[in-house]
């Protein structure tokens, strides 16, 4: 692909995923369908199936950025401060953000943000194979994350992130010793 193509599929890229994401957070209540991203993007219903399978895959790829930083705290490389920003933000989009956690779509949610730990974990010797340990750090992080947006418990997106990370942090150490005594 020539460069000036390949400027052309991460512009189109970022139209789309802009729009999207103008779509969730403009507090729409119905579901998005692939008309109103075209729509909102200005570009044609088969623009968006040369870079897109539907509006769930739209809907995963843009929530990859985001999950980088809540991928980062799970695999035990965590910034609380970015973190909680992100907190701060699914908190503010609350109804959304329960959407994406749970329901049709909260079974690829948890594989999206597993295979963003797996890519980070790389390597490691681990107890159990490096998908198991990134499923499992993925619904540690995501399950306090889904109980705080349904508030089923007051906490501060602050306190919420400082424990995100060191869960993080000592799973993936646990993980990781238990990988060197199980060899």
């Amino acid at each position: 692909m020539a460069a000036g193509e390949d400027r052309r599929v991460k512009r189109t890229r970022a139209a789309l995923i802009g729009a999207f994401d103008h779509l969730v957070l403009s507090g729409r209540r119905k579901r998005i369908r692939v008309a109103d991203i075209v729509a909102e993007a200005k570009v044609g219903r088969s623009t968006f199936y040369e870079h897109y399978k539907g509006a769930d895959d739209i809907h995963m790829a843009a929530l990859a950025r985001p999950f980088a930083i809540l991928a980062d705290a799970a695999a035990g490389h965590g910034d609380a401060a970015r973190l909680a920003a992100l907190l701060a933000h699914f908190w503010e989009n609350r109804q959304r953000a329960r959407e994406s956690f749970d329901g049709r779509t909260g079974g690829k949610t948890t594989r999206l943000l597993a295979s963003m730990i797996e890519e980070r974990l790389g390597d490691e010797a681990l107890a159990i194979p490096a998908r198991l340990a990134a499923l499992q750090l993925a619904e540690a992080a995501l399950a306090p994350v889904r109980g705080w947006v349904t508030a089923e418990a007051p906490c501060t997106a602050e306190a919420l992130a400082r424990a995100i990370c060191r869960c993080g942090e000592a799973m993936r150490r646990e993980l990781a010793s238990g990988g060197a005594r199980a060899a």
